[in-house]
């Protein structure tokens, strides 16, 4: 039989992103009407250093308030197929970014937060890589330690309760839930 779930997770309290993304959107379009007309002056002849700083300061905001915009729509997909676990981050709804792909079975724990061996973990000496691939805070957040490629590894998300129970099928002795 094969195992197969995937999910989204994306910010539930997005008011302050919205505001943020409006902004920078709108910083965008004055700053590169900004460059453009200083690159526009150069053209005309009007070669000097002034004219070449704020035409690249103007154009560096743009950029700027581009890349800002874009980091404000962010979320991050689940999918589990039969043991492995693949991470993506999904920018602006259009790029897809392969984070991480562990199988479950390599995890020493998965747990939630609320754990005693959170704290633990959070300040253990033999983890060298700390992903968190997660956008809620609270009550939902789990985190796993595994070995990757040798390094000690520490992964906090936040996955459904039907994704944990298909942890739980593939490591059941390392899987604890609420």
């Amino acid at each position: 039989m094969d195992y197969f779930h995937e999910e989204s997770v994306t910010k539930v309290n997005d008011g302050l992103n919205s505001i943020i993304y409006v902004i920078c959107y709108i910083g965008m379009v004055i700053f590169a009407i900004l460059a453009i007309q200083g690159l526009m002056t150069i053209m005309n002849g009007i070669i000097n250093i002034p004219a070449i700083a704020f035409t690249l300061v103007c154009g560096a905001l743009a950029y700027g308030c581009f890349v800002l915009k874009n980091n404000q729509r962010i979320e991050y997909d689940y999918t589990f197929t039969n043991g492995i676990l693949d991470i993506a981050k999904i920018i602006n709804n259009s790029k897809r970014k392969k984070l991480l792909s562990v199988d479950v079975r390599e995890f020493e724990v998965i747990a939630p937060i609320s754990d005693e061996g959170f704290k633990r973990m959070l300040h253990h000496k033999g983890i060298q890589n700390r992903y968190n691939y997660f956008l809620n805070r609270g009550p939902g957040l789990y985190y796993g330690i595994f070995t990757q490629d040798g390094v000690k590894s520490m992964l906090v998300f936040e996955p459904s309760d039907k994704l944990v129970e298909l942890f739980k099928i593939f490591n059941p002795r390392n899987v604890k839930t609420r």
